[in-house]
């Protein structure tokens, strides 16, 4: 999508790896009204819905990533109206929006924007002459980056290994690195669902684990840790929120490979590196762009859902997330995902569970920046990797 306004020399476009946006109209003199791109779930996911949710929609339609350009010779005042779809308005509150040049991302200052609930935010800026902004409801990246900077921290450090656990559609490379091999494994994920990036906090792992010191030689020497910082890059790259680039939604695809339908090539990598992998404890990492006041939630596996041989490292573990995150008087909040339950089982956790032996775990990171971001994903991390550490002293003695 390209929009050009002659009369005041400003453009908006989505023609850039990530960009997303639907329609663009004019409403009166730098004033821009910018549409969500349109997303559709296949069928047999909206039948799913319809069944067990009585037809609520999974959040979609909340990645929006644009290109404002002033070709003009004076400084121009610009505002932006983004409409938010129904589905995932919930997830696009201010003040998570961002803007980047050349320097970065960071966070549009909370004045210059402007929240109707569940209809639009309205973005306030300044463009300099012959300056060109991106504003976005989140930090994206171009996956190819993401593989780049995966490679190059490979190549500079003796910790990581670099490797790809298959491919996309379109060709993109689904990237990981992995430490040396040790009997307890813990495997990080991002989130399929392309509208939540969390490249920067998985890297920031990555990259926090390279500094010798004795906890993290205490770490590596006792766990593998085995990262994925993007899994569905085609989704990222067209600008979708939950769909790869076929219009299938490889989050809740593991249930459909599992019964040998017709599987999403994302689902099926991760599925595969998993078997092959058999990870004690899985995280899936979440960021969730949204209110202030919305609770940081960290879930795993019911226990009592799960084959008895998980049950003992599964009870260390959850008294780990309870006491660090849930402990008085914090209140994020805890979820035990319960897979017999049909409406939770949509996730494929109990194939998890029984296949590869894992302990689905996830966290909702809620960022206010890339730093506060990567310290979430660390923390949980850090957290995970000790009580596999305790469980395996106590099951070893």
């Amino acid at each position: 999508m390209k929009f050009i306004d002659t009369e005041s020399s400003i453009s908006i476009d989505s023609e850039f790896p990530c960009g997303s946006c639907g329609a663009v109209r004019k409403l009166e003199n730098m004033f821009y009204e910018v549409s969500y791109q349109p997303e559709i779930i296949p069928a047999w996911f909206q039948d799913l819905l319809d069944k067990l949710f009585e037809g609520a929609g999974v959040p979609k339609e909340y990645m929006s990533h644009v290109r404002v350009g002033n070709s003009s010779t004076e400084i121009a005042h610009v505002k932006l109206r983004f409409l938010l779809s129904p589905t995932g308005a919930n997830y696009m509150h201010p003040p998570w929006w961002k803007w980047r040049q050349d320097v970065g991302w960071s966070c549009v200052p909370p004045q210059d924007t402007a929240l109707k609930e569940h209809s639009y935010v309205d973005i306030s800026l300044q463009i300099q002459p012959g300056e060109i902004l991106r504003i976005a409801s989140a930090p994206y990246e171009d996956p190819a980056v993401i593989i780049e900077k995966c490679q190059q921290l490979a190549e500079s450090s003796r910790i990581w290994n670099y490797r790809e656990i298959g491919t996309t559609v379109q060709g993109r490379p689904i990237p990981l690195l992995e430490s040396e091999p040790r009997e307890l494994k813990l495997l990080i994920d991002a989130s399929m669902q392309s509208a939540e990036p969390v490249s920067c906090g998985i890297l920031h792992v990555a990259h926090s684990l390279t500094i010798p010191t004795a906890r993290n030689f205490k770490l590596l020497d006792r766990v593998q840790f085995n990262l994925l910082p993007i899994t569905n890059p085609d989704g990222a790259f067209l600008g979708r929120s939950v769909t790869n680039s076929r219009g299938e939604v490889p989050k809740f695809g593991i249930n459909r490979l599992v019964d040998d339908q017709n599987a999403e090539s994302e689902t099926e990598a991760l599925w595969n590196h998993m078997i092959d992998l058999r990870p004690d404890v899985a995280i899936e990492v979440h960021a969730h762009f949204t209110r202030a006041d919305f609770t940081r939630s960290i879930g795993m596996h019911d226990k009592r859902a799960i084959r008895d041989s998980l049950h003992h490292k599964a009870s260390v573990l959850e008294r780990h997330l309870l006491e660090n995150y849930v402990s008085k008087p914090l209140k994020n909040r805890m979820v035990l995902v319960d897979p017999e339950i049909p409406e939770l089982a949509v996730y494929g956790d109990k194939h998890i569970s029984d296949r590869a032996g894992a302990i689905r775990t996830w966290i909702q990171a809620l960022p206010d920046s890339i730093d506060t971001l990567s310290a979430d994903v660390r923390e949980m991390v850090d957290v995970v990797a000790n009580a596999l550490i305790e469980w395996q002293n106590k099951h070893s003695s």
